[in-house]
């Protein structure tokens, strides 16, 4: 008997729930703090399609748990996503589809050099831009090329192509 009770409680508990989500979330529902952060879409929030509300609901319950700085850096890039063009727009999302489709090693390499650019002075890292955006696409292959294969080279040749680079880059 209890077995059975608890069986019909879940199920009228998973019906509920089912309900109300395929329903979307009303705006009521809502509590006071994601409420401020949907506020530019209180009067349109009845025609957002209920998959669309529960992701906005997700977003903010995210954008609430922010730092200040984080939610800097956000409106940062949200202004330079809307000051975009078309073109701009769509070759971002292909970026972010090709970083979807690497492996964790690769996003954590990539990180670690990232990382890295950013700890340099200003300067070094001004210089480097700047070299690289006079670099002819044929020059850029190459470059990525030497990388791949200073990656893959053993730690004794690692060192000695670092050592020629820095004698290059000093040089310059």
């Amino acid at each position: 008997m209890k077995a059975a009770l608890t069986v019909y409680l879940l199920g009228a508990l998973l019906a509920l729930a089912t309900t109300s989500f395929a329903d979307g979330v009303s705006w009521e529902a809502l509590n006071d703090d994601t409420r401020a952060v949907l506020e530019p879409l209180r009067d349109d929030w009845d025609d957002v399609p209920p998959q669309q509300r529960e992701r906005l609901v997700s977003h903010a319950l995210r954008w609430s748990n922010l730092t200040p700085e984080q939610q800097e850096r956000a409106r940062g890039r949200l202004k330079r996503w809307q000051s975009m063009s078309p073109e701009q727009k769509q070759a971002m999302r292909e970026r972010l589809k090709d970083w979807n489709g690497l492996s964790e090693d690769e996003k954590d390499q990539l990180r670690r050099q990232r990382a890295w650019f950013r700890a340099l002075p200003e300067e070094k890292r001004q210089a480097l831009r700047s070299r690289w955006q006079s670099m002819t696409p044929d020059q850029r292959g190459n470059l990525r090329e030497r990388i791949h294969q200073f990656r893959r080279a053993e730690p004794a040749e690692r060192e000695r192509m670092l050592r020629e680079f820095r004698r290059r880059w000093e040089s310059d």
